[in-house]
């Protein structure tokens, strides 16, 4: 008897990822998406106007690549393995360069002693030491949050220990953060980590500053071909497709699902996925295994019993983050100054949030600047959703749903939606989905 597949709604990264580790797991995998490529909102395009260049809403500088080549090796061949077929490499970035209201700059290198260096040069040894206090005490916040939705599921208060609920400090916000550090400027830095993730500073609870931390111990990475030209980082999102192909996933754009079948009663199970084709056909697909890719609003459009009812109780309380206002422009010049190796982030803190601009060498004399203006977003599912306190993790639905067969994951799950987080996502509703269906043919 054929093998009844494992169906991924949606081709989002957190999809991707998820397909990915199953089809190297031995499960036939088909990937449903209704769009006509894959990656989500982190796929490479073709820019209309700015023809040959690819475009992308992806940071042009990386941050925590662990995700990613874990992903890589359990889908079946190293990242670094992978990226030298394809004449790659990543290699580390250039520091970021903050810009302040007042005029004033800061170059901050990622690494420990560096960047203590430059905050003692720029602000004095007590400033420094305020800030390398504070980036260690994140760094053992950071350590305690793997388990909690990265590593492992975070399935319920139950999990947080007292030592724990402690040291996340759940009652402070970024806000509270910025504001003990005593230096305008740091404060704006810590600040913009909350905006950055679509989330009001003031709402978004301090265990997210964490970020700061895993940057300062893992560096910031850039994507280089053999000449040392930069490439963008959505090249990893064209890597992790033909990595699909691959192990044999099947594929099928434009297949727009409109629908879960669930059974009944208190033991409910997915029973199949409804889709319309790309010639408007519709589909009816069997399974016993389903991973949502979708954003959570799109998940109950499909099947409003897709989710616990606490689960949907709490969901109808939850808002879309902030997405970026997204320009890309091409520049004759590049005037950054710390444009090495083709690449250069520049920070440009404003009152109503950070203004991010990557710029990247296109051709002898030509920069591509792509322009995140955080003081522009707007809601957008694909993001994720937005902080409203500590509670409102609780909002964010679970990647085991209550549903036989039926998994989430996305930029919307509890461990965050940082682009490494989203990729953690995906791995943990594979492993979720690969013990079940073990267990049953074990059984």
């Amino acid at each position: 008897m054929e093998q009844v597949p494992v169906v991924v709604v949606g081709g989002s990264l957190a999809g991707m990822a998820a397909a990915a580790r199953l089809a190297k797991a031995g499960h036939r995998v088909r990937l449903l998406e209704g769009g006509d490529r894959l990656g989500g909102r982190w796929a490479p395009v073709a820019g209309d106007e700015l023809p040959g260049l690819v475009l992308d809403a992806v940071p042009g500088v990386l941050t925590f690549p662990a995700p990613w080549r874990d992903l890589f090796k359990k889908s079946g061949r190293a990242l670094d393995a992978e990226l030298a077929r394809a004449g790659l490499s990543m290699v580390p970035g250039p520091p970021a360069v903050h810009r302040f209201s007042d005029g004033t700059e800061l170059v901050l290198p990622a690494e420990r002693a560096a960047q203590h260096a430059a905050l003692t040069g720029a602000y004095g040894p007590a400033v420094a030491a305020r800030w390398r206090d504070l980036v260690d005490h994140l760094l053992d916040v950071w350590q305690a949050m793997r388990p909690l939705g990265m590593e492992l599921e975070l399935t319920g208060p139950r999990r947080l220990d007292p030592r724990t609920a402690r040291l996340l400090e759940p009652r402070r916000t970024v806000a509270d953060l910025a504001e003990d550090v005593g230096e305008p400027h740091l404060a704006a830095i810590i600040r913009s980590v909350a905006s950055r993730t679509g989330s009001d500073p003031e709402r978004t609870p301090a265990l997210v500053a964490a970020e700061l931390a895993t940057l300062r111990t893992f560096g910031r990475w850039v994507l280089q071909d053999a000449e040392g030209a930069p490439v963008p980082s959505s090249r990893l999102v064209t890597l992790l497709d033909a990595r699909l192909r691959l192990r044999r996933v099947q594929v099928d754009l434009g297949h727009q699902v409109t629908a879960l079948e669930i059974t009944p009663g208190v033991d409910a199970r997915v029973r199949a996925v409804v889709a319309t084709r790309p010639d408007g056909s519709p589909e009816r697909v069997a399974t016993d295994a389903v991973i949502s890719a979708v954003d959570p609003w799109q998940h109950l459009a499909l099947n409003r019993r897709g989710l616990r009812l606490a689960d949907r109780f709490r969901l109808d309380r939850a808002a879309p983050a902030l997405a970026p206002a997204l320009t890309h422009r091409l520049l004759d010049r590049d005037d950054s100054p710390t444009a090495a190796g083709g690449v250069s982030e520049v920070v440009q803190h404003e009152p109503a949030g950070p203004v991010v601009r990557y710029r990247r060498r296109v051709a002898e004399g030509v920069v591509l600047e792509s322009e995140h203006d955080h003081t522009r977003g707007r809601p957008d599912p694909s993001v994720g959703l937005a902080w409203r306190g500590w509670r409102s993790v609780w909002s964010r639905p679970p990647i085991t749903t209550g549903v036989g067969g039926l998994w989430t994951a996305g930029p919307h799950s509890r461990g965050g939606n940082h682009l490494s987080q989203v990729l953690l996502s995906g791995a943990l509703a594979s492993y979720g989905c690969h013990d079940e269906r073990s267990g049953r043919r074990g059984g």
